[in-house]
């Protein structure tokens, strides 16, 4: 009843269950978020992402590494069933989040496309990953690990220059911002930041500064991380550096396999 689902009669089935998967996450949003949809959203489905990366509904090419996207203008979804339900579910949960931000942003309480716009990629990103993966995973806590091994978590003011990736760095922030605060304050900080801007926001709905709240985050993380990693072996203890950027063997050597006599390894 909230979308009109676009798609080729082959993957009729597995549209079928993406679409309760869809109304699901608008039972979800519509609470947290305290609106509904004015009309029906588009949602483009193509049965993989091959099909997807050749859609003429956007400009461009889509690269490998686009799980999916929403047009702000005409508020639709665009994205391939992937490979799992699970997947399919956080990629369009992801998405309806957007659709959502869209749709409040061009609101009579929002401020337009162009507030929306103003306000770091971290914001809008990480908000969509937050609400559709939730407080706790894997993949961002790995990633937490690693930044504070490294003193290297961003501050909110480094996370806003875009030198830092938007979507686990928002993600762990918001469920901080979340499990402090509750959901609602995310909510309420997106709609007061669509019409005053970021940093007035937060000082409004938390009564706090960007610098306040990283150093409380930044804490935070490091309680949660450090006793876990204490004695650890670093990975670069555990074994001789074979090959390294300045060897011209690339940044990165993927998928090794080693020889049936042991001797030889191969790699990407």
């Amino acid at each position: 009843p909230h979308y009109d689902i676009h798609f080729y009669p082959e993957e009729g089935d597995a549209v079928e269950d993406a679409a309760r998967m869809g109304e699901r996450w608008y039972e979800r949003f519509a609470r947290l978020f305290q609106h509904e949809f004015e009309q029906p959203k588009p949602i483009i489905l193509y049965a993989d992402h091959p099909d997807f990366q050749q859609t003429n509904t956007l400009r461009g090419s889509l690269s490998e590494g686009i799980g999916g996207v929403t047009e702000s203008l005409k508020n639709r979804v665009i994205m391939p069933l992937t490979g799992s339900y699970a997947d399919t579910d956080h990629v369009l949960g992801h998405e309806l989040v957007h659709a959502f931000q869209y749709n409040l942003a061009q609101g009579r309480s929002g401020a337009g496309i162009s507030g929306l716009t103003l306000l770091p990629l971290w914001v809008v990103e990480g908000i969509a990953e937050y609400l559709s993966v939730g407080r706790e995973d894997a993949l961002t806590a790995m990633w937490l690990r690693d930044a504070i091994r490294r003193e290297d978590l961003p501050t909110l003011r480094q996370l806003s220059t875009g030198d830092y990736f938007p979507y686990r760095y928002g993600q762990a922030l918001w469920a901080y911002i979340g499990g402090r605060y509750g959901d609602d304050s995310i909510v309420d900080l997106y709609r007061r930041s669509l019409r005053v801007g970021w940093e007035p926001a937060l000082r409004q709905v938390l009564g706090t500064s960007s610098d306040s709240l990283s150093v409380d985050w930044r804490e935070a993380v490091e309680a949660e991380y450090l006793p876990l990693m204490a004695g650890r072996q670093a990975p670069g203890e555990s074994g001789a550096l074979l090959l390294a950027p300045s060897t011209g063997a690339g940044e990165q050597n993927v998928s090794p396999s080693v020889s049936p006599d042991g001797r030889l390894v191969a790699f990407l």
